[in-house]
């Protein structure tokens, strides 16, 4: 689906591509040249790219409000706690962190999974649209209030925004039984998904990641094939790696 664009030069810096796996989440995977090694599924082949690269983002498929909202909420949560277990300050994750570790895993596949099955606006019936210009449109979003347009219809990203939510409060349920461990690798490598819907798996670095049915514990080149070969046969558009010779498939 065609994302819709704003009026020339964005006046109200309405964030226009939205991560699905966060900037910040790929900055730890890139090289010394600050770029990820990226396979496309759609082209089969491999590219180089920045952490701020559209490969990695949807675009505004949720709405404003919803991006420096709720979801930068759960994203400054989790990128504290990731850095906190990089740094070895937590080496255990706690009913707390297990609470935070949920909701960014939650988020990042809702997020990839309305990336691939837009909504689409919806149009009422019986009901009069506002009489809005696109400016007015646009500053109602950039203040997350929601609006029906003049033909009435509702936006499809104002609505994916508010479903997202919505399905978070099945996520908790969810993974009310997750167990969070801290995987580390001394022989290969990750690979990072752009969801990761078949497993409960958060990678973290090119050799640490989260599992949610394990203790803290050290793989083997076996352990991360496998969690490798998962990640390739989840993701939908694209997988990334700091350097694809080091991860076994």
């Amino acid at each position: 689906m065609k994302f819709e664009k704003t009026q020339r030069g964005n006046p109200h810096k309405l964030t226009i591509k939205q991560h699905i796996f966060p900037t910040r989440s790929i900055e730890r995977f890139v090289s010394d040249d600050g770029v990820v090694k990226v396979y496309v599924k759609a082209a089969d082949k491999i590219i180089s790219a920045r952490p701020d690269d559209q490969v990695f983002c949807a675009k505004r498929v949720w709405g404003h409000g919803t991006e420096v909202g709720y979801m930068k909420t759960v994203e400054d949560k989790f990128q504290a706690l990731a850095d906190s277990i990089i740094d070895e300050k937590i080496g255990y994750i706690g009913l707390r962190e297990k609470e935070v570790v949920n909701e960014f895993f939650g988020l990042w596949n809702l997020r990839s999974y309305y990336d691939a099955n837009p909504i689409g606006d919806q149009k009422l019936q019986g009901i009069p649209g506002d009489s809005l210009s696109i400016d007015d449109q646009e500053i109602l979003e950039k203040n997350n209030i929601g609006f029906i347009k003049s033909d009435a219809s509702i936006l499809s990203r104002q609505m994916t925004g508010d479903q997202i939510i919505r399905n978070m409060i099945s996520v908790r349920r969810q993974l009310s039984d997750a167990q969070w461990g801290i995987l580390r690798s001394t022989q290969g490598e990750f690979i990072v998904p752009d969801n990761f819907s078949n497993a409960r798996v958060v990678p973290l670095t090119p050799t640490m990641c989260l599992f949610s049915e394990s203790d803290n514990a050290i793989l083997n080149l076996a352990e991360i094939r496998g969690i490798n070969r998962l990640a390739t046969k989840t993701s939908r558009k694209y997988f990334f790696a700091k350097d694809f010779s080091k991860c076994p498939i």
